[in-house]
């Protein structure tokens, strides 16, 4: 018996000393455990499928498709054990935002006039287009129109440049086919802010009913962002119709872009064609944006109340009237920022500084998600160091930071964890136009914040733009992967500075 009891206490000091032996990780081995768990391409892919799927019918701002998004979003978040901030109930702060659905039966056709021998007037005959060649407008009233079109350059009507698209044309109960854009080629910072209001989609819809046109053919990428008038209907076309629009008018499309751009001067005219675009839309007054926040709370208790914000939207362009998944844009960017945020909320270390994820709405829309936080913060804004916005991080071979020019204090932080932990090519970029942001980073850029947008480029990789391409197919994982690499260790080095 005292052999046993002698054999046992024996192998008890053996154990406990192995256990006391046992090296306790460091601060940065516990981070590297917590990254190497959560920030998989395995994982981060995964993330981009699911939300890839119809049954998030496009996440359009204001829909049951971007509700379903955000509370998936939402139950994550709960489920990591991340803190909630005050301004945002369960996660969400919510914000008003119209929306305009498309249903299935939207069709668009040009009628092309095919003369007759014995008559004077044509056959009027339909020329159908595959969806995909023309889209559904965002933001489209409801109903069908058929008319006359009229080339309208780019729809604007600037008189403090001297400039009209539509000077002496007559566009009253017809449609009219304009570009986006206008047409100013100069990137000087004071042209930029004398076209801006013009470059606004919202423009382009106001002006033509303005001028008394009741529909427009857009030539632009498809999105939500745009204005709204209940008896204006509009879809967007690509360039095979437009130059079927122009065929036998004694005019070349790229031409006469291309004199406009060049001149200065308008170049509107009557087409002889005629289109049908019937729409069928539903207007939700009532509709909400939902930004999905949540926090990582800082390890020092006298630097907590100070944050980085890791950003990005979680929405996309909805159903015009099929699916478009919107993988890269933005699935890619919310994959990257869960899984930062999840490796943050399940490490056994945490920087000094608290850090703020955010899934912003409406990007699409025009920007309103990042609008609306910017202008109701739920952290104080010179509490803030960093904001690291992704945008479209899941296709190509190289990562870009952009920065606003005079800003670049935050490339350091970069360099430092990409040279030290990941080994991606990195490009700088010094964004010097912010007058119209494009991106929910350029509008914390212009509201004071020290930010960065962050995307992904090259390397042979083809990102296709508010196209139905853009799936999950296209996705470059191990480019998730090191994207949310680098912003894991550049937030941590901003964080514990």
């Amino acid at each position: 018996m005292k052999k046993i009891l002698l054999i046992i206490s024996i192998l008890t000091l053996n154990i406990c000393g192995t256990l006391a032996q046992q090296p306790q990780l460091t601060q940065t081995e516990k981070y590297l455990d917590a990254m190497h768990k959560y920030i998989t391409s395995e994982k981060l892919f995964g993330y981009v499928k699911h939300l890839s799927d119809s049954a998030f019918e496009g996440r359009l701002a204001g829909s049951k498709g971007m509700e379903k998004a955000a509370r998936w979003a939402q139950e994550r978040f709960k489920e990591w054990g991340l803190e909630q901030v005050v301004g945002a109930k369960n996660y969400i702060q919510d914000y008003p935002h119209p929306s305009i659905e498309v249903m299935p039966g939207s069709t668009m056709n040009i009628w092309l006039p095919v003369a007759q021998a014995k008559s004077k007037e044509p056959v009027w005959v339909a020329k159908q287009y595959p969806w995909g060649e023309w889209y559904a407008g965002g933001t489209s009233g409801n109903g069908e129109i058929t008319a006359e079109v009229v080339y309208a350059g780019f729809g604007v009507t600037a008189p403090e440049v001297g400039y009209d698209d539509y000077k002496g044309i007559d566009v009253k109960g017809k449609i009219v086919l304009i570009e986006g854009e206008t047409p100013n080629t100069s990137r000087e910072c004071a042209d930029l802010e004398k076209w801006y209001p013009y470059t606004l989609h919202q423009h382009k819809v106001e002006n033509a009913v303005k001028h008394g046109a009741v529909g427009m053919l857009y030539k632009w990428v498809p999105g939500p962002n745009n204005g709204y008038d209940p008896n204006f209907i509009y879809a967007y076309v690509t360039t095979p119709i437009v130059n079927d629009l122009f065929a036998g008018t004694g005019h070349e499309y790229e031409k006469v872009i291309e004199k406009i751009k060049k001149e200065k001067n308008p170049a509107s005219f009557n087409m002889g064609k005629r289109a049908t675009i019937k729409m069928n839309t539903v207007y939700n007054p009532n509709a909400k944006g939902l930004n999905v926040i949540g926090m990582v709370k800082g390890s020092d208790p006298k630097l907590a109340d100070e944050l980085v914000i890791v950003s990005g939207h979680l929405d996309h362009l909805g159903m015009i009237p099929h699916h478009i998944a919107g993988a890269n844009d933005n699935n890619s960017s919310t994959a990257v920022l869960m899984g930062v945020a999840e490796a943050f909320a399940k490490s056994e270390a945490k920087p000094k500084r608290s850090i703020l994820f955010i899934n912003i709405d409406g990007e699409e829309a025009g920007l309103t998600g990042s609008d609306y936080y910017t202008k109701n913060p739920l952290v104080p804004q010179n509490k803030v160091h960093a904001v690291i916005n992704l945008e479209q991080v899941g296709v190509g071979e190289y990562i870009r930071i952009g920065y606003r020019e005079g800003n670049p204090e935050l490339q350091d932080y970069f360099n430092a964890a990409n040279t030290k932990y990941v080994h991606r090519l990195l490009r700088m970029w010094a964004n010097a136009h912010i007058t119209r942001p494009r991106t929910d980073g350029a509008v914390f850029m212009k509201a004071g914040y020290p930010c960065v947008d962050i995307g992904a480029f090259g390397g042979g990789w083809r990102s296709y733009y508010h196209d139905p391409r853009d799936d999950w197919n296209t996705i470059n994982p191990e480019i998730l992967q090191d994207v949310a690499k680098l912003v894991y260790w550049t937030t941590i080095e901003i964080a514990d500075k």
